[in-house]
């Protein structure tokens, strides 16, 4: 239980901070900022193709004690880590969504003297994420599958928690099927939670209401 609690929370932080993350990225690169979204493509595509453990084991053991000084916790490394590396996949994610938008809805809401700001918090951005659901979910459940190599760096994880317990019982197989078991439970969840969102409706009376007030 521990162990599930530990990635509980590296799953919840690493979602987290890869959404705004990847969000600032993907709209950064959407909008092709001068520099920034050169910037950001050369980060994104740099990330991309360099696997997570090899990350995990560079932000433990190299970046993290070169820039504090110090040796860093393990939560924290593989944190960062997974939020770094998932990122760059959750800002292609948001720059595909925001492309898929019609030029219609971008030049109605031009006509009705919406700033880019506006459009962009009021139309363009929640069509998109319903858009963009379930392409999200798909890489959040990669991420909580993924918090498994944490254990690589000495994390104490759902996963690595079952070693050791099956390493003092000899109980393998017993043990490996109930980590699975509660592996298929959160993902499945978070799946049919996905489908709930894309069946409402992108824009609400309310964020219409908000939008022509302002």
């Amino acid at each position: 239980m521990k162990g599930l609690e530990m990635t509980f929370l590296l799953a919840l932080c690493s979602v987290a901070g890869s959404l705004a993350l990847g969000t600032f990225l993907g709209i950064t690169r959407y909008l092709k900022i001068p520099i920034f979204s050169l910037v950001v493509t050369a980060y994104i595509e740099s990330v991309r193709s360099i696997p997570l453990i090899l990350f995990l084991f560079f932000i433990h053991f190299g970046f993290l004690p070169y820039v504090i000084g110090a040796q860093s916790s393990f939560f924290t490394s593989s944190c960062l880590a997974l939020i770094v590396f998932t990122s760059a996949y959750v800002a292609e994610i948001i720059r595909g969504g925001l492309g898929s938008i019609e030029k219609e809805h971008i030049d109605a809401a031009t006509s009705l003297g919406l700033t880019q700001r506006q459009r962009l918090q009021y139309i363009i951005l929640p069509i998109a994420f319903q858009r963009m659901m379930p392409a999200l979910v798909s890489q959040f459940i990669a991420l909580i599958k993924d918090t498994s190599l944490a254990s690589t760096i000495g994390l104490i994880e759902l996963t690595r928690a079952g070693e050791i317990i099956y390493e003092k019982t000899y109980h393998e197989f017993e043990v490996l099927i109930f980590i699975a078991f509660i592996y298929f439970v959160i993902c499945f969840s978070l799946s049919r939670f996905s489908k709930i969102l894309e069946a409402k409706p992108y824009l609400t009376a309310e964020s219409q209401k908000t939008c022509f007030q302002q």
